[in-house]
C-alpha cells in the first residue's frame, strides 16, 4: 500500500511540475490538411493572401513576392499527393510511385495528403513569405521543404531568413541538391528551424540553385512557437501556479492518507 501511495504522489508531482513549466511556450502545426477555415482542401485550390491559419495563438499567412519589391502579390495553392502529371500542375517530381508528388518510401505519412506550392508550377516564384500575427513573441519556428535534388548539373538550393520587421535575425542555407535518387533528398524533406530568437515576424524563402526552369517549392509542416512567459491575462503568474500546485499536492496527500486509514 505504501508503494502504491508513493507512486500516486510521484505521478501527481510530475503533473504539477508539467503545469508549472508548460506556461512558457505554445507550439502549433500547420500541415495544410485543412484550409484556413477548417475545410478539406481541393487539389490546386487557392490559398488566398488573406487566409489566416491558426497555430495555437499565432495567426499565419502565406504568399509570394514575384516582383522582388518586398510586397506579396501572388498566392500559393494546395497540392494533393499522387495526382500524376496534371498537365504540369504538380508540385515535384521524384523517383517514387508515379513520379509526381510522391514521398520516399516510409515518409508518406509525414508528407500527408496536401502540401503548399507556388501558383505557377515549376516556375520561378521570387520569394515565399510566411507572415505572423501574435500577441506574444514568436521565438522559434520550423518547416519542411521537400524534394531538394538536381539533375545533369542543374541544382536546387533554398535560402531561409527570419526577420523582425526589417531586421534579419537568422538565416539558413539548405543542402545543395546535385542529383536525384535514393541517396539524395529526392522525395524527402529538409527541415529548417530557428530557435531562441527575439521575435520572428516574418520568414522568407528564396531559391538559390542553378536551375532556371523546373523549380518547385513543396512546403509543409510549419510550426511557429510562441513565447508566452510574459503573458499576463490568460495565464497565471508563476507564483500563482506554485501556490495552486502546492494546494493540489496537499489535497492529494490528504486524500491518499485518508484512504490508507480506511
Amino acid at each position: 500500500m505504501k508503494s502504491s501511495n508513493s507512486i500516486k504522489m510521484i505521478n501527481i508531482i510530475f503533473l504539477v511540475l508539467a503545469l508549472c513549466f508548460s506556461y512558457r511556450s505554445l507550439a502549433g502545426l500547420i500541415d495544410f490538411e485543412t484550409t484556413a477555415s477548417g475545410l478539406i482542401p481541393t487539389d490546386n485550390g487557392i490559398i488566398r493572401l488573406d487566409d489566416e491559419f491558426m497555430a495555437d495563438g499565432v495567426s499565419v499567412r502565406f504568399g509570394f513576392d514575384t516582383n522582388g519589391n518586398g510586397q506579396v502579390n501572388s498566392y500559393g495553392v494546395y497540392e494533393k499527393v499522387g495526382g500524376g502529371k496534371e498537365e504540369g500542375e504538380s508540385g515535384f517530381m521524384s523517383k517514387y510511385g508515379n513520379k509526381y508528388d510522391i514521398a520516399a518510401t516510409g515518409l508518406e505519412s509525414l508528407l500527408g495528403v496536401f502540401f503548399l506550392r507556388q501558383k505557377d508550377a515549376y516556375q520561378s516564384f521570387g520569394t515565399f513569405h510566411i507572415i505572423y500575427d501574435a500577441l506574444n513573441p514568436v521565438t522559434s519556428a520550423s518547416g519542411e521543404i521537400w524534394d531538394i535534388d538536381g539533375h545533369n548539373g542543374n541544382t536546387e538550393q533554398f535560402f531561409v531568413e527570419a526577420f523582425n520587421g526589417e531586421e534579419t535575425l537568422a538565416e539558413i542555407l539548405s543542402p545543395l541538391g546535385k542529383k536525384s535518387g535514393r541517396k539524395s533528398l529526392d522525395g524527402k524533406p529538409w527541415t529548417f528551424g530557428f530557435s531562441g530568437l527575439s521575435d520572428i515576424t516574418r520568414i522568407e524563402i528564396s531559391f538559390k540553385g542553378s536551375k532556371s526552369t523546373g523549380i518547385g517549392l513543396a512546403f509543409n509542416n510549419f510550426s511557429p512557437i510562441e513565447d508566452v512567459s510574459a503573458r499576463k491575462n490568460s495565464v497565471p503568474e508563476p507564483s500563482t501556479l506554485a501556490i495552486f500546485s502546492l494546494g493540489l499536492i496537499g489535497l492529494a496527500s490528504r486524500r491518499i492518507r485518508n484512504n490508507t486509514v480506511k
